[in-house]
C-alpha cells in the first residue's frame, strides 16, 4: 500500500478523500462523484479505482454499475483525519 501522503500528493485524490471524509455515508458512481466535484469523469474514475486499490474506498459492484463508498476501517479513517488536519 502506498503512503497516504503520497496518495494525497495528487490534488484530485485529495479532493476525493476530503469529500468522502465530509460525507462518509455517500455511495455513488464515478459519474456522480465527477458531478459533485466538478471534475472530468474519466479522471475521477481512475482516481476512484486507485483509491479503492489503496483501501481508502470500498467498491460496491452490481451487474450494471460500480459505486464507491468510504472505508469503514477505523485505523484508516484516523490516518486520513490526521493527514487532512496536517493539510489545513
Amino acid at each position: 500500500m502506498v503512503s497516504l501522503k503520497k496518495i494525497c500528493s495528487s490534488s484530485l485524490n485529495l479532493k476525493i478523500i476530503s469529500f468522502f471524509h465530509q460525507h462518509p455515508a455517500t455511495v455513488d458512481t464515478a459519474a456522480g462523484y465527477a458531478a459533485w466535484l466538478n471534475q472530468d469523469r474519466d479522471k475521477v474514475a481512475k482516481a476512484l479505482d486507485f483509491l479503492a486499490n489503496q483501501k481508502v474506498l470500498v467498491v460496491h459492484r452490481t451487474r450494471a454499475t460500480l459505486a464507491y463508498g468510504f472505508t469503514q476501517n477505523k485505523a484508516m479513517i484516523k490516518r486520513i483525519e490526521k493527514l487532512l488536519e496536517d493539510k489545513t
